[in-house]
């Protein structure tokens, strides 16, 4: 296993971190914390997980950003920030 965070842009808070923490769960990834911030009245989400090594960022981005109201992912690997990196967002 390795640690990754998600950054997630999220369009409701309520349905975007159940969905986010929801598909988390259902893949087995292990949610190590989580945290929900407004920023100028961007939600988002920021999620570190434990992933099995054999899985990509790719696919771990695109698992969570399956949803419409989740409007954007970022997936980095949590020790280097290098290596890992992945961003999936819906188009407009």
């Amino acid at each position: 296993m390795r640690e990754v965070v998600v950054d997630a842009v999220i369009h409701d808070p309520y349905d975007g971190l159940m969905r986010l923490l929801g598909d988390a769960q259902r893949f087995g990834f292990e949610l190590r914390a989580v945290t929900l911030a407004e920023v100028d009245g961007v939600m988002s989400a920021a999620m570190t997980l434990s992933v099995p090594t054999r899985i990509d960022a790719q696919f771990v981005a695109a698992r969570l950003a399956r949803h419409p109201v989740v409007q954007r992912v970022d997936v980095q690997e949590k020790a280097g920030r290098s290596n890992l990196n992945c961003r999936h967002q819906l188009a407009a």
